[in-house]
């Protein structure tokens, strides 16, 4: 084993004595120097907290899960194999009490914002805030995806009281406004109103939500 691994090993072994002090941490866990756990968590198997991941108390991460550039508040869950990807200076931010679906992805390429109370259900609901279709149409190379004008982004902001279903996709630049609801298996292009159920592809008004 390289001396280089070692180092790691050991520091590895640091960080899970220091965070399994106040929070239960399952086998295989990594954790970057910088990460931060406030208390009474709990962190499934195999799961990686990548750079820039804070976690509130009482938060749930499941299996297999690669959070990084995340901000969790307390109580919320993360489901297994979440994962947050990107190329960018986003970053995710998650208010308390919120829901994160099995195998859902979170792009920081651009700013994410969820608020209180917003459940996003699974399997594979993506919130993405970059799209790099201009790209493919003019011949662009991968190494210039910092190019704005061929790889936009926006951010993306869900409010209090959300409920998205499994399955969507939620593209750049889209605020999903407070007490909504987006059905399952639905693409949401533009903003939604409150009190308001959409779905379909693309997503259109289907209902006034009454509580």
């Amino acid at each position: 084993m390289s001396l280089k691994r070692i180092k790691s090993h050991i520091k590895q072994i640091f960080l899970r004595y220091k965070f399994a002090q106040n929070n239960i941490i399952e086998q295989n866990v990594r954790f970057t120097i910088d990460t931060i756990i406030e208390g009474g968590s709990f962190i499934g198997e195999n799961s990686i907290m990548g750079p820039g991941v804070e976690l509130g108390k009482n938060v749930r991460v499941g299996k297999n899960v690669r959070l990084s550039n995340i901000t969790v508040g307390e109580n919320s869950f993360i489901e297994s194999e979440v994962i947050c990807t990107g190329h960018g200076k986003g970053r995710i931010k998650i208010d308390k009490e919120s829901y994160i679906g099995l195998r859902n992805i979170l792009d920081w390429s651009d700013n994410i914002t969820i608020g209180n109370y917003v459940h996003i259900a699974g399997p594979s609901t993506g919130l993405w805030t970059h799209s790099s279709a201009k790209m493919c149409l003019n011949s662009i190379p991968l190494s210039q995806e910092d190019n704005k004008r061929y790889r936009p982004t926006g951010e993306i902001n869900i409010e209090d009281n959300v409920y998205i279903g499994g399955n969507c996709t939620i593209y750049p630049g889209i605020t999903i406004h407070h007490h909504s609801i987006v059905a399952p298996n639905s693409a949401v292009t533009k903003d939604v109103p409150p009190y308001t159920m959409v779905g379909g592809v693309p997503a259109k008004r289907i209902k006034d939500i009454k509580l």
